[in-house]
């Protein structure tokens, strides 16, 4: 440290006779009889106050700060898992009611589909005859078989449609 001080200029303050440096004169000399031993401590420590930084709390001051910091980002840190964790669990019930959607649809297309079964299993059974009736009546062969009449193609939904393509041929 010594080195340093020797190599470095030393600095002087110069005071008038104004009445504004004679009043600082008389507070630095209060101040060095009644705190300081010599004018380069007072000097020293003015200057730390003047630019903000002291020098036995410099690196408690920095680790303070370093705390809040910390802190600060702690709290950040809790709204944005609140936020996250509320846009998940929007997005959870959102899918969760489309799920819901699409059971009911489901349930509703199988019953449509059941009851259009229903309806064609009633209508091939309708064309089963008695087999005594059958041996009783003369087969004629150039006779055309009435077919009972099933629903018109416009009354077929769209969807069977559709997925009448993907059921084997015997359903």
């Amino acid at each position: 440290m010594a080195l340093w001080a020797n190599n470095k200029p030393d600095y002087s303050v110069v005071f008038t006779e104004d009445p504004a440096d004679r009043k600082l004169r008389d507070a630095v000399e209060k101040e060095l009889s009644d705190k300081y031993q010599t004018f380069n401590n007072l000097c020293k420590q003015a200057l730390w106050q003047f630019l903000s930084v002291s020098e036995s709390s410099t690196s408690a001051s920095g680790f303070a700060r370093l705390e809040q910091r910390i802190a600060e980002l702690a709290v950040k840190f809790a709204e944005f898992e609140h936020n996250v964790s509320a846009e998940e669990v929007s997005r959870l019930e959102g899918l969760e009611h489309h799920l819901n959607q699409l059971s009911a649809q489901l349930e509703r297309l199988q019953e449509s589909v059941n009851s259009k079964f229903d309806r064609v299993s009633f209508a091939q059974v309708s064309k089963v005859v008695d087999p005594e009736a059958v041996e009783s009546e003369p087969a004629i062969e150039n006779d055309p078989v009435s077919v009972p009449e099933t629903a018109p193609l416009k009354d077929i939904d769209p969807l069977l449609e559709r997925l009448s393509s993907l059921l084997p041929q015997d359903f």
